[in-house]
Order: C-alpha cells, then structure tokens, then sequence
C-alpha cells in the first residue's frame, strides 16, 4: 500500500487566515513544509507573498485566526512567518492528524484554501470526511488518488515524463543554440514525435503548476505513464 493523496478546498474563512486573505487582495499563502510530532504544529510556519508587509502585519495583527506571530525571513516580496493559530484552526488540524494525514501542500489565494493530504489508506480519508461532515467543517474533496512509486514523482510529473525531461537536459535540448532535435529524443525513447512532443507538454505544465502555482486538482497529477502513452500514439 502507497497511500492515498486527496486534495481539497476550504473556504478561508471557515479554516485560516479569512481576513488576512479578504483584506490583501493580492496575498498568496504557502505552507512551509515541517515534520512534527505536535498535532497542534502541523503548519507553524507560513509563507506570504505580498509586495505590502505592513499591510500584510496589520491584517495578521486583526485576524482571529492567529493568536501570535513571528516573522522568521524577508526576501523583497516573499516573507516566511511563524504563527499560532487559534483553537477553531487547531482543531481542523487535529483531526488531520488524527488520522495520521500529513499536509504535502497548501496554498491559500483569494477567498479559499487548497490542500493536497497524504493518508494511510481509503478508510483514513473516509473516516476524516464523516468526522468534517458530522462536525460542520465544509471540506470539498477535487480529487483522490493512489500514491505509488510507479504513480508520480515529484512536482506532479509521471516517471515517463521525468526520464523525458532528464533525457532532454543531459543531451542539449534546452542548449542554446539546441543540442539534439526533438527527434533526437524521440529515438532515444522509441517513441513519436508527437509522443514526445506531448509528454514535454504534459510535463512543463506539471512543472509550472507544482513550482510556481503550487496547484492541486490538475487532470495531469492523476495520470498515470500508461495512460499517457495511450493519449499520445
């Protein structure tokens, strides 16, 4: 068994950090990844990107999600902080680990949060959606899928796609000027042309979406090696 990863949505106000979001309409939020024991510390520390960190404190100061903070780093528009939150977020935090679920990533934007979760199995997720439902927490499932070591690597991307990107870094595609030719690549492979070109595609907008957009629910996160090499011949 390899798991399974579900992602969700919450809105702002029903989890964290509602009013920060609210008043700073530009705000991106992304959790710092951390390995703790503490239930109460699954996301102590937490990365804003704002071009206003006055503005970004007095809303922190004014959300009743946080009980305390600490600004840790400061890099130009990127600033990390540590912060306490309140018994409501706690609470929604215990009862993911109460299942052992780990938080993989979490991006807050606009009015709502986005959470990619790690649990042991199906009944673990399950259990966690009764227990939300049962207690009034909206927690939206977008998306459930087997965690493998054949289903994905990191950033999103299918081990066909990471071997393509690898192949294509080792032999001069991204050069300038251009080291191999796409059909190059595809011979390597033993693919098509068109497969490869796909299987690029697919995999620098798993890049863009993991990297830099931090997204979940994209169709590609769920795709499997075969079922792209089925869609791409």
């Amino acid at each position: 068994m390899g798991g399974t990863i579900v992602e969700v949505s919450i809105a702002a106000k029903e989890f964290a950090l509602g009013h920060t979001l609210a008043t700073l309409e530009t705000v991106t939020i992304e959790v710092e990844q951390t390995i703790t024991t503490d239930r109460d510390g699954l996301m102590p520390f937490i990365w804003f990107t704002t071009d206003d960190s006055h503005a970004l404190e007095r809303a922190l100061t004014d959300d009743d999600s946080v009980t305390d903070f600490h600004l840790i780093a400061d890099f130009e528009t990127d600033s990390l902080y540590q912060l306490k939150w309140n018994d409501q977020v706690n609470h929604l935090i215990r009862v993911l680990a109460e299942e052992n679920g780990a938080v993989l990533a979490a991006t807050g934007q606009d009015d709502s949060w986005h959470l990619r979760l790690l649990f042991a199995d199906h009944d673990a997720v399950r259990r966690t959606s009764e227990y939300c439902e049962g207690q009034g927490i909206p927690l939206e499932i977008k998306n459930i899928q087997e965690f493998t070591r054949d289903s994905q690597t990191r950033f999103g991307l299918t081990k066909s796609q990471q071997r393509a990107l690898q192949l294509a870094a080792i032999h001069g595609y991204y050069s300038v000027p251009r080291e191999a030719t796409a059909d190059d690549l595809a011979e390597e492979l033993n693919i098509s042309h068109q497969a490869l070109s796909e299987r690029l595609r697919r995999a620098h907008g798993n890049l863009v979406d993991h990297v830099f957009l931090n997204r979940v629910g994209t169709p590609e996160v769920a795709e499997t090696d075969s079922n792209e090499d089925v869609a791409s011949e």
